[in-house]
């Protein structure tokens, strides 16, 4: 059983970014600054009337988003492959990756259960009704046990990278390689979730303040749209880079893959 160092994965991450940031950032413009960009254009399906365009290009962008990150932690982890390599594992392993996926939402949700009927049957809490929103508590329940269960499962991604295997064997990878490491990893998760928010309102408060005073509002197919989610996309993908090289180095730690196994990668299509 291997403990996990953040600090030494912060420097790895450093180092990497330094030395393949190029790489990195050719697959970040490519799966992450265009596809969101594009999103923002469209728009996000917003309530039951959302256009099919919209939903259909908001999954793509998903599955998009996800493949990026294989990508990404395939450049990170190594042995060396080309860029074009790296995005073709990414798309190469996307079926098991949203498979386990939805064995942890599978599992998410039974543990919800588990939780919510006894109190529910005490008449402890009381459940909404079908079409009401949530109530305060059980979102918060949700968003707990979301971090709390993706700590283990976000190794998932760093798996599909390196490993080969079905979703059954990313989702029992990610449990034996987070054990012993569970507090850090939850970290991890958390200063990932905070950092997102963060992120989020400064550029919806700073910039897109901006973006509204010169160009308008930002309306679906507007240039005041284009603009805005071109620079959110940008600040994703930055973000995104280097978390992405920091959870591949977390899992080449625990995996006990070696310095040797970063090596180089090279250009290529």
């Amino acid at each position: 059983m291997r403990r996990l160092s953040i600090s030494r994965a912060w420097e790895e991450t450093k180092s990497v970014i330094a030395r393949d940031g190029r790489l990195l950032v050719s697959v970040a413009l490519a799966l992450v600054v265009l596809p969101q960009t594009i999103m923002g254009v469209v728009g996000l399906p917003m309530g039951p009337e959302a256009a099919a365009i919209s939903s259909l290009v908001y999954l793509a962008v998903l599955l998009i988003g996800l493949a990026s990150q294989v990508a990404l932690n395939r450049l990170a982890i190594g042995p060396s492959v080309t860029v074009g390599g790296a995005i073709g594992r990414g798309f190469a392993r996307l079926v098991p990756l949203v498979a386990a996926y939805f064995l942890f939402v599978c599992v998410l949700v039974l543990a919800m259960m588990l939780v919510t009927v006894p109190l529910t049957a005490a008449g402890v809490v009381t459940l909404p009704a079908a079409g009401h929103t949530p109530p305060p508590w059980l979102i918060l329940l949700m968003i707990i046990m979301l971090a709390f269960g993706f700590a283990i499962v976000q190794l998932a991604i760093p798996i599909a990278a390196a490993e080969q295997g079905g979703p059954i064997h990313l989702f029992k990878r990610s449990w034996q390689l987070s054990r012993g490491s569970y507090l850090p990893l939850l970290g991890f998760v958390l200063f990932i979730l905070v950092s997102i928010v963060i992120l989020g309102l400064a550029v919806r408060s700073v910039v897109g303040s901006l973006v509204i005073v010169s160009l308008g509002k930002p309306v679906a197919g507007s240039m005041s749209a284009l603009v805005l989610s071109l620079i959110a996309a940008t600040v994703q993908a930055a973000f995104t880079v280097v978390s992405a090289v920091m959870l591949a180095r977390i899992y080449a730690q625990l995996a006990g893959r070696g310095e040797t196994d970063s090596g180089l990668p090279i250009t290529g299509n």
